[in-house]
């Protein structure tokens, strides 16, 4: 598999509920030094998913993958979340550790409604 369809892979698998749930399955997608900026204003740590990260139906669209180096991409998508109806616009840092590529850094902004 190409590093573009394993980093896209890789960043579908914490959106699934199984996945998030989880927070062994989601220990393994995270760096031990992750950091998120949620969309809610609060900034979150790997230790705050210890029992994962909720049950919300999510989507990803509009994908896209930057290389930063060899060794860290930036990715930049829009999430659907189909329990609270509302999309944001996310991106994270995904860093070469070791043998694997781990979740350092994600960012979610919630996109305004827009009034008809």
């Amino acid at each position: 598999m190409d590093l573009t369809a394993h980093i896209k892979a890789l960043e579908e698998s914490h959106l699934n509920t199984t996945i998030r749930t989880s927070g062994e399955a989601l220990g393994q997608v995270l760096a031990d030094d992750f950091f998120e900026f949620g969309s809610s204003g609060r900034i979150f740590y790997r230790q705050d998913f210890k029992d994962g990260a909720g049950n919300n139906q999510l989507t990803l669209h509009d994908w896209t993958m930057h290389h930063l180096d060899e060794r860290a991409v930036l990715t930049t998508y829009r999430v659907m979340n189909h329990d609270s109806n509302k999309v944001t616009l996310r991106s994270s840092v995904w860093k070469h550790v070791e043998t694997e590529w781990k979740l350092f850094f994600h960012q979610g902004t919630i996109v305004p409604a827009t009034s008809s």
